[in-house]
């Protein structure tokens, strides 16, 4: 079971760099629009829980600890979407396979998204 989730991971990974989205802003007019790489609903719960664990090795994950801003819901989507938002903000790419990119800031509460 291992060995399958490490390769779906792989997979979503390599998706994701040729599928991904280079840029995490884009200029109209004079307005500058920010977006936001956050998991797609329908994704697998075991692909996006394999790609919290490898995005939290690169990424500070602090915000969805226990007792962060982020935690709650304590959710693998929820989580996810943080994971994904932020190796997003640092890479520049999103992971298309597992997730997508927004133009409405998935902030809420004190969690806020970078």
């Amino acid at each position: 079971m291992g060995k399958i989730n490490v390769f779906l991971l792989l997979i979503s990974c390599i998706f994701g760099v040729v599928y991904g989205h280079e840029t995490n802003s884009t200029l109209i007019g004079q307005k500058q629009l920010v977006q936001w790489c956050i998991a797609q609903p329908s994704a697998p719960q075991d692909e996006l829980q394999g790609f919290i664990d490898y995005a939290c090795g690169v990424v500070d994950c602090s915000a969805i600890q226990p007792g962060a801003p982020c935690y709650y819901p304590n959710m693998v989507v929820s989580h996810a979407d943080y994971a994904l938002n932020m190796l997003y903000r640092v890479k520049g790419s999103c992971n298309l396979y597992i997730a997508k990119i927004v133009m409405d800031d998935p902030s809420y509460g004190s969690c806020n998204y970078p």
